[in-house]
């Protein structure tokens, strides 16, 4: 079973400095800031990152890494997260977590399928009473 939802979507962990913000500004076009990337970023299980917290920033492929209660880097995601439970969108290709997104892709802003398949567990939205 998939573990995205680790902890308070608001919860930026201390950051190693000045290795980790170095890295966001290296890797990333940076428009916005490290904390604003954490908190944007779906949480992801990636197990060959040895961390404790994992998250992917889709639009610049970019792996949060938690380790000893700090984010310590960022890494480029070369494909070994654990992709269960997530979507993809059809407009940008990006990878987004169906149960966080609402009706719109956070990465584009593309409006998703009303119905969207997670993890086996099929998602509708809208609808009317029964």
């Amino acid at each position: 079973m998939f573990d995205h939802y680790t902890h308070d979507e608001s919860y930026v962990p201390p950051i190693n400095r000045p290795h980790a913000p170095e890295m966001w500004e290296e890797r990333t076009p940076a428009e916005i800031s490290l904390e604003e990337g954490w908190k944007a970023a779906i949480p992801v299980r990636a197990p060959e990152c040895n961390a404790r917290f994992t998250r992917l920033y889709a639009p610049y492929n970019v792996l949060f890494v938690v380790r000893g209660g700090l984010l310590r880097t960022e890494l480029i995601n070369d494909g070994r997260i654990d992709t269960e439970g997530l979507s993809v969108c059809s407009a940008c290709d990006e990878l987004y977590d169906p149960l966080r997104a609402s009706r719109t892709c956070p990465w584009c802003d593309a409006v998703l399928p009303d119905q969207r398949i997670t993890g086996g567990v099929t998602l509708v939205s809208g609808g009317g009473q029964r």
